[in-house]
């Protein structure tokens, strides 16, 4: 660990010293709009001189000559905005802050302060009539939350958790199965140390949120809808270094670095992180809530009122490395790279707090080379190509071999009783995954009128499992999935752009296979019966789907979404992750017939305030509905995947954001989402009604918000410098664990209602190279549960200090 700090500290005692050198010829900047988001593609010039540059995806500029005056007059021009000049006058920083020429647009984007790149990126995307948000991750550089706690504040998601830092996790939008991207690559790829529990904020640009119909570009069987993250990525030098530390010995560290050869577009990217928390945060007893902890005392079990979680540790690094040119004839981007990670995660709790592990852990590494290569006008004009592949090896060690269970004081339960005796474990998962993914874009015309879009993915999980406890010989015995995924959409605009649709078809297909050991031997190990036995199934379905989007005026419309999808369940799901799930060979895919619809209004008050609302409704019906419960294997509580046959699924969100210049945010948003059992008889012969049709699926959050307001000064301390307040708060309406109207409604245990608040106040200086911020998660210390008697951490205390670099 402390070979850890040095070498952050070092890395930044560098950069430092390195950053105070300037450049007497070169003029840099930012330019932004008047509520403090980045313009990129504004052109700064110094006229006569004929030198000229454009802004990148920060709103950042650099004028490299030898021959530029200290009263050279330095203009900046922007689509959109009204020009600016201004004489250096001997100073080679120069800060720009357009206003807005309301004469030149033509149009208002769907949500948010129209003029982020972030927001720019994803345009496009809704215009097509995709119900898409989107998160600007720069906004959050400063704090020391992960991508989980930032994305749990969208409208309509929810993000349960089962504990504190690296702990397992469930992700939904509008209540059901979402699919998770990094840069368009599903994130199943990228092993279990790559998580949204665990990679820092500051590796990542924004996050696109899409609801209902997903992208036939993202490729994949996304039913609710899917996340795509999109990292850092720039052509220019540049390198961010972040380091926290926090409650429960928490540390976090972070870096991003890109490198570009000016002359030879040669290319460098680095990302990488290390997480450690102890995760030793105090939990207490709650009778009305079934939460009971017990120690052991003359034999019997004593409760306690609190009690600390004790070998939860939990850390995780991550190093990638792509090398690669930019901006050559054959290609606009060749990349190679290799990620390698490891994670560490002791298990002290399996699906309740009833038994306490004491010596259950988790280790893996994993390594991933990767190939990528992009190319507008590929083959022919307007074509574009964008092809990936990789293939990765993950070995994880499952171990346990403590000889007894604990009691919640951290002491063995050591009598004799056999239940307390803890069955032992030590398992090895040798796991190789491949995937290749091409995407090819051909426009019609040059104003992109119409587009037809083709995309194919095939991922191939094959895992090993080795037994070397109970029998090593006959343990290794493979499982093997793979799916293939392809995609054809058209989209078309109509009526000057008011109007576009885009309209796809998609083929679905899984291929699964497993071996078991189904023999039987005598005490001599003679066989008796039995033989191995291979299990395979194919399954082959099709989807489709309509994304419309109408302009009714010029800063709102209306979408309108419809499709049919399919979710195959995960390899864990099938065939079980050897600690926390167990299997479900017969686990089927979940299909969705889903209809979206919803209305958007984005406006300028004036120059200095904005306006958005953002509404939307969606009916599901759900078949063979994927949800999870728990079972008990060798006398441990577990989880296990199932499916409901029929679920009925309708709800809303909506949210609404005002701003003022770039000194006041505010937010709020609120979520509802109903999941009714839709299947009427017992079976298909006896036509007996279901006791559960009709009523509420339990243990499930079905009412949630959000609230988050920001206040901000520039030039408080010293000219450059910018100090940010922000205050958000999350609200669970509380739900029963189990079914609400069998039995005694005194009786049932439940999922409490919470609010949960937290405060971050950060301290930016040099133009935003220097930050400094201190947070307080769940400041009120609220008892708060994601899962029945799960509880997650109370109050914690953070501090963050980062250096980012141009």
């Amino acid at each position: 660990m402390k070979s850890t700090y040095t070498f952050v500290l070092f890395i930044i005692l560098v950069v430092l010293g390195q950053a105070q050198t300037s450049n007497k010829n070169a003029v840099s900047g930012f330019v932004k709009d008047n509520f403090g988001n980045p313009i990129e593609g504004a052109t700064v010039s110094i006229p006569h001189q004929n030198i000229a540059t454009s802004s990148d995806v920060d709103g950042y500029y650099k004028l490299i000559s030898e021959n530029v005056s200290e009263q050279a007059i330095l203009q900046v021009t922007a689509v959109g905005y009204a020009s600016e000049q201004r004489s250096l006058n001997g100073k080679y920083t120069q800060d720009f802050q357009l206003k807005e020429d309301r004469n030149a647009i033509q149009e208002v984007m769907v949500s948010g302060v129209a003029k982020s790149d972030n927001e720019r990126k994803v345009a496009e995307i809704k215009r097509s009539g995709f119900n898409v948000s989107v998160i600007d991750m720069n906004v959050h550089a400063n704090k020391t939350a992960n991508i989980n706690q930032i994305l749990r504040t969208a409208p309509g998601v929810t993000f349960r958790e089962d504990g504190g830092l690296g702990s397992n996790f469930v992700f939904r939008i509008n209540g059901l199965d979402a699919k998770i991207y990094i840069d368009g690559v599903p994130m199943d790829n990228f092993g279990s140390s790559m998580s949204l529990n665990n990679i820092p904020v500051n590796l990542v640009d924004r996050i696109e949120i899409y609801k209902g119909v997903v992208p036939a570009f993202l490729g994949s069987d996304a039913l609710g809808g899917a996340v795509n993250i999109i990292t850092k990525q720039r052509s220019r030098h540049y390198l961010d270094l972040s380091y926290s530390h926090g409650s429960f010995n928490t540390h976090q560290a972070a870096l991003v670095g890109m490198y570009t050869n000016p002359k030879n577009k040669l290319s460098v990217r680095t990302n990488a992180f290390y997480n450690y928390s102890d995760n030793n945060y105090t939990m207490y007893s709650e009778p009305k809530y079934g939460v009971v902890y017990e120690k052991t005392v003359d034999n019997r079990f004593v409760p306690i009122d609190e009690v600390k979680r004790f070998r939860d540790r939990y850390y995780s690094a991550m190093g990638q490395i792509e090398v690669g040119l930019r901006d050559k004839s054959w290609a606009d981007q060749f990349f190679v790279g290799v990620t390698y990670s490891a994670n560490n995660k002791q298990n002290q709790l399996g699906a309740t707090i009833s038994s306490v592990n004491g010596g259950d852990w988790r280790e893996s590494q994993y390594v991933m080379p990767t190939i990528s290569y992009k190319k507008q006008n590929f083959l022919m004009d307007r074509l574009f190509a964008d092809i990936y592949a990789s293939v990765s090896y993950d070995v994880a060690t499952i171990r346990d071999t403590a000889l007894y269970n604990y009691d919640w004081s951290g002491s063995w339960v050591a009598n004799q009783n056999p239940s307390n005796t803890n069955p032992l474990q030590h398992e090895e998962q040798n796991t190789t995954n491949f995937l290749a993914r091409s995407n090819f874009n051909y426009d019609f015309d040059e104003e992109r009128n119409h587009s037809l879009n083709l995309n194919y993915n095939v991922n191939t999980n094959d895992r090993q499992t080795y037994d070397r406890i109970l029998n090593y010989n006959t343990s290794g015995l493979p499982s093997r999935m793979t799916r293939h995924i392809v995609g054809l959409s058209w989209q078309n605009q109509w009526f000057n752009k008011r109007l576009v649709n885009n309209i796809a078809i998609k083929y679905y297909g899984l291929d699964t296979y497993k071996e078991v050991d189904e023999r039987v031997f005598d005490t001599d190990q003679q066989l008796l019966s039995g033989a191995i036995v291979s299990y395979a199934k194919y399954l082959n379905f099709q989807g489709y789907s309509l994304a419309s989007r109408y302009r009714i005026f010029k800063d709102g419309g209306a979408k309108f979404s419809a499709e049919r999808a399919y979710n195959m369940p995960t390899m864990n799901a099938l065939y079980g992750d050897g600690q926390n799930q167990i299997a479900n060979w017969d686990l089927k895919p979940e299909r969705s017939d889903n209809v979206n619809g919803g209305f958007y209004y984005n406006t300028f008050l004036n120059d200095n305030h904005f306006l958005n609302f953002d509404i939307s409704g969606f009916y599901r019906l759900a078949k063979d509905y994927i949800n999870t419960r728990i079972v008990t294997d060798n006398g441990q509580s577990k989880f296990q995947a199932y499916n409901i046959p029929g679920v009925k699924l309708y709800g809303a969100d909506t949210e609404i954001r005002y701003g003022y210049k770039d000194v006041i945010t505010a937010t709020v948003n609120a979520s509802y989402d109903k999941a009714l059992d839709n299947k009427k008889y017992t079976d298909d012969t006896n036509q007996e009604v279901s006791l559960t049709y009709g009523y509420q699926i339990p243990n499930r959050p079905w009412i949630y918000g959000n609230l988050e307001i920001g206040l901000a000064q520039n030039d408080w301390l010293e000219k450059g410098s910018r100090t940010q307040l922000s205050w958000t708060t999350h609200y669970t309406y509380w739900y029963y664990l189990s079914d609400a109207h069998l039995g005694s409604l005194a009786s049932k245990n439940h999922i409490p209602s919470q609010n949960v608040h937290s405060i971050m106040l950060s301290y930016s200086w040099h133009r935003n190279k220097y930050n400094v911020s201190g947070e307080v998660r769940n400041l009120t210390n609220e008892r708060a549960y994601d899962n029945f008697r799960l509880q997650k951490p109370g109050r914690a205390f953070y501090v963050k200090l980062r250096v980012s670099l141009m």
